[in-house]
C-alpha cells in the first residue's frame, strides 16, 4: 500500500472529523438538513444558501429564525471561503454540516487554521461569548465604525455578527492535523423559537 503524503493525511483527518460530526448528530437524533465537505466556491456558498432558506421555509420556521440562519450561514459560509488556509497541495479543505430538532438548528463549521493563530482565535472567541447582547452590539458597531481589517479583508465581524444572530455562545475546539494546521470546528445553534 502506497504511503499517502502530508496533504492526503490532512484531507483524510478533515474527512474523518467530518463523518464523526455527522455519526455524533445521528446518534443525538438530529435531522441532518444538508452536508458538504471540501472546498467552498462562492456559487457554492449561494446555493447551499439558498437551499437552507428554502427548507427553513418549507419547513414552516418564523421568518425572523429563517433570516437569521441565513444571515449566520453567509457569515460562516464566507469565513471558510476567504479564510481557511491551504494545504501543502493549495487545497482549501473544510465542511458544514447543518442539523436540526424540534427546538434548534445546529451548524458545525470546519476549516483549516495555522496553528500559531489557534492561541488568538481562542481569546477571541471566549471574549466574544463573555459579552453581553448589548455589549456584542456596542463592540459590532465599534470594530465597524474603525474600519480596521485584516489582511483577508475580516475585522472579525464575522464571529461578532455571528453570535449576536444566534443569541447563543459559540461552541469550538481544535482538532490538530500537522504540525503547523489545525481544523478549527465552530458550533453555532440557533433556537427555532
Amino acid at each position: 500500500m502506497p504511503e499517502l503524503n502530508n496533504s492526503e493525511i490532512v484531507t483524510s483527518a478533515i474527512r474523518s472529523c467530518y463523518q464523526d460530526q455527522s455519526d455524533r448528530l445521528l446518534a443525538d437524533h438530529q435531522d441532518l438538513m444538508v452536508s458538504h465537505f471540501g472546498a467552498f466556491s462562492q456559487n457554492l456558498v449561494t446555493t447551499l444558501s439558498e437551499t437552507v432558506e428554502n427548507l427553513m421555509v418549507t419547513r414552516g420556521d418564523q421568518r425572523i429564525v429563517v433570516k437569521r440562519m441565513f444571515s449566520i450561514l453567509i457569515e460562516g459560509l464566507q469565513n471558510l471561503r476567504i479564510h481557511g488556509e491551504l494545504d501543502e497541495s493549495g487545497h482549501q479543505t473544510g465542511f458544514l454540516i447543518l442539523s436540526s430538532d424540534d427546538q434548534k438548528y445546529q451548524l458545525h463549521l470546519a476549516n483549516i487554521v495555522l496553528r500559531k493563530n489557534s492561541e488568538s482565535l481562542t481569546v477571541y472567541t471566549n471574549s466574544i461569548n463573555e459579552y453581553t447582547a448589548i455589549e456584542l452590539k456596542e463592540l459590532y458597531s465599534s470594530v465597524l465604525s474603525n474600519e480596521f481589517l485584516s489582511i483577508k479583508g475580516g475585522a472579525g465581524l464575522g464571529l461578532i455578527l455571528t453570535r449576536i444572530k444566534s443569541g447563543n455562545p459559540l461552541n469550538f475546539q481544535f482538532v490538530d492535523l500537522d504540525e503547523e494546521k489545525q481544523l478549527f470546528l465552530l458550533q453555532i445553534t440557533l433556537d427555532r423559537a
